[in-house]
């Protein structure tokens, strides 16, 4: 079955076409856009006019997009910014109106659980119980791990494009990010990281000219990697961190954001390298369609 899955984060609104077999996503076609519709939403608690112009062009795209592959299911889902927005009936129903397909908001819970069964179609099954799995988004920070009574999933409203907005949340991020962990934690897990920080951060760390999924996923990242990037570009200013490569000009102002939340998780769990994963939420909703 060609299934289309169309992800409106805080900061990109992405696409992803595939075919789904039933027990494998093979992607057909994929494309992000930054339409960051949680702008201000952390102040003014609505999604503003302007984001949602956007982000409903975008979509308007994308669908375009879908109907050229033939695609015969279409799932469009809303996160963390579009689920914290008073506004939030509105927008579904404008993007409605726009595309005629309804807009899904989730839960932090249900995020997380799409972003695990993403991620954990690629890997062992057996080995299922020695990963850990966080995304890091614009909005907020899911982890997610296995217990002896199955999988847990935590959510906290922490993310790149939150804590950009609101830096008073830095003094906060430890106390805020330590509610992800639960408190009979104590293994020594493999971190797979998904999100645009994570992705990121391997681009950087490779010096990629041109974005490319496949020298991506998989890569690990080491803590140390990741502090010598996040002190480069802290010594960069915006249009400096723009021409690096690897890095998405638009998200050059989050991304020092994004990292000081991922090297504070990591220091909380005590882990010195992460894998990024390009199977991320996207491959849940594909997944569960």
């Amino acid at each position: 079955m060609r299934i289309a899955a169309i992800d409106i984060g805080t900061n990109s609104t992405r696409l992803l076409v595939a075919n789904y077999n039933g027990n494998q996503v093979i992607p057909l076609y994929t494309d992000l856009e930054a339409t960051r519709i949680g702008e201000g939403v952390g102040g003014s608690g609505i999604i503003n006019r302007c984001a949602l112009t956007r982000t409903l062009k975008c979509l308007e795209r994308y669908i375009n997009k879908c109907l050229q592959f033939n695609v015969e299911k279409v799932r469009l889902v809303a996160t963390s910014a579009v689920r914290d927005a008073q506004n939030k009936l509105e927008v579904a129903d404008e993007v409605y109106q726009k595309t005629k397909f309804q807009l899904e908001v989730l839960t932090g819970e249900k995020e997380a659980e799409l972003s695990y069964l993403g991620v954990v179609s690629d890997l062992e099954q057996a080995e299922l119980k020695k990963y850990i799995v966080v995304d890091l988004g614009g909005g907020s920070t899911e982890l997610i791990f296995p217990t002896p009574k199955g999988i847990e999933y935590r959510s906290v409203n922490l993310g790149a494009v939150r804590l950009y907005e609101n830096k008073k949340l830095i003094a906060d991020t430890s106390t805020i990010l330590a509610n992800l962990i639960p408190e009979w934690f104590s293994v020594n897990p493999i971190l797979v990281g998904v999100g645009g920080t994570v992705t990121t951060l391997v681009a950087i760390k490779l010096g990629l000219e041109k974005y490319d999924p496949a020298q991506v996923h998989g890569y690990q990242l080491e803590l140390e990697d990741i502090r010598s990037i996040s002190n480069k570009l802290n010594r960069l200013s915006l249009e400096q961190r723009k021409t690096v490569k690897g890095l998405q000009p638009e998200r050059a102002d989050i991304i020092p954001y994004g990292i000081y939340i991922l090297e504070k998780v990591m220091e909380i769990l005590g882990v010195k390298k992460i894998t990024a994963s390009e199977k991320d939420i996207l491959y849940g909703i594909i997944i569960t369609a």
